[in-house]
């Protein structure tokens, strides 16, 4: 498995939040639309940037929990020295190898998430070094500072356009489609149907026996005379 990616976050949580960020202007014509998620996107970082002014985090909040729960953890773990930088730690009937030089451990946490593991932070603390300056400098203020730098730009309207000497364009006819128009998002090829609602559907009951669960053609009485 690719050790690059420092994140453990593998669902879509992003994308659901922004498609319910742009639901008011989705279903605009295009130029309207885009329009519509370039102010939105323009908004939603200078909010950021002026959170950023003031916090006084150094690590992200999502992973300085993690980070505080690995600590606890990091209690109960026995780490002893082996080299330099390579330290064997114990951890209840599991026994693993932490290096320090290249912030790796045989569990794999810290390789994939960038956040110090309960077993690494035990061979921190016999060396009583602070595992914040271990976490990966993908979750610290400066580089979220970064992504947010870039200003998305406003765009002026179009009574501000400059005239050319081309012939206009014009939208494309439109012809309205006969039928419901498609509002449900539809389902991916993969993705599993969600449960039938079944709260409102009646209950199948034999013509035969009269008991409920089947019908007369897989009853296994013997059929009345008129079936």
């Amino acid at each position: 498995m690719d050790h690059t990616c420092k994140t453990d976050l593998v669902v879509n949580n992003l994308s659901e939040v922004f498609n319910k960020m742009i639901l008011d202007v989705r279903s605009k014509p295009i130029r309207t639309m885009f329009e519509g998620i370039r102010t939105k996107q323009m908004i939603k970082r200078q909010q950021t940037r002026e959170k950023l002014q003031t916090c006084r985090w150094t690590i992200t909040p999502n992973y300085s929990e993690i980070l505080e729960e690995n600590k606890k953890y990091a209690k109960y773990c026995q780490a002893d020295r082996a080299g330099e930088t390579i330290w064997q730690v114990i951890s209840k009937e599991k026994q693993y190898c932490v290096d320090m030089a290249t912030c790796t451990c045989d569990c794999k946490t810290w390789n994939m998430t960038g956040v110090p593991c309960s077993h690494g932070i035990s061979a921190m603390t016999k060396q009583k070094l602070h595992p914040e300056d271990y976490v990966c400098e993908f979750f610290k203020k400066p580089l979220y500072m970064e992504t947010y730098r870039a200003i998305i730009y406003p765009v002026p309207g179009p009574d501000c356009w400059p005239d050319t000497n081309t012939q206009d364009i014009h939208p494309p006819v439109f012809k309205e489609k006969a039928g419901k128009k498609q509002t449900i998002r539809r389902k991916g090829e993969f993705e599993v149907p969600a449960p039938r609602d079944t709260s409102r559907m009646g209950t199948i009951t034999c013509g035969n026996c009269g008991l409920e669960g089947h019908r007369y053609t897989t009853c296994n009485n013997t059929l009345k005379p008129s079936l």
